[in-house]
C-alpha cells in the first residue's frame, strides 16, 4: 500500500525526512528519516542526496557505508552541490581504494537511473 508521502513530490519527501533528522527537542528517528530521505534521493533531489551520503557516512539510521555514502554524495555533485563538494573529499578520505571504484561505479549508476531520465 502506497501512503499519501510515497505518492507525493521529493520535496514532500525531503520535509518528512528533515522533520524525523531534526526533531526539536524530541529524540530523532534516523531510520524513518533514511526512509524519506531516500524516496526524495530516488526522486532527484540534491539536498536529499547529500543528507542520505550523510546518514551513510556516520551510520545513523543505517550500519555505516562509506561507498554508498560516496556514491549519494557524489551524485549531488554531479548536480551542483558545494556542501556536498566538501562531504565527499571527508568521505574520500576515509576510504580503500576499492571502495572508491566501486563508490565510483554506484554514483554512475544512481546518477544514470534517478537523476539522467528527469532531465529528458
Amino acid at each position: 500500500m502506497v501512503t499519501y508521502a510515497e505518492d507525493r513530490s521529493c520535496t514532500t519527501q525531503l520535509e518528512l525526512a528533515e522533520l524525523y533528522n531534526r526533531r526539536n527537542g524530541k529524540p530523532r528517528d534516523f531510520q524513518k528519516a533514511h526512509h524519506w530521505y531516500k524516496n526524495a534521493a530516488i526522486n532527484g533531489s540534491c539536498l536529499a542526496q547529500h543528507r542520505l551520503a550523510t546518514l551513510y557516512a556516520r551510520g545513523q539510521g543505517v550500519p555505516q557505508d562509506f561507498t554508498r555514502a560516496y556514491a549519494w554524495c557524489k551524485v549531488a555533485v554531479f548536480q551542483n552541490s558545494r556542501c556536498a563538494r566538501r562531504k565527499l573529499d571527508i568521505i574520500e578520505s576515509k576510504m580503500t581504494f576499492k571502495q572508491l571504484r566501486i563508490g565510483r561505479w554506484l554514483a554512475q549508476d544512481y546518477y544514470d537511473r534517478f537523476v539522467t531520465h528527469r532531465l529528458k
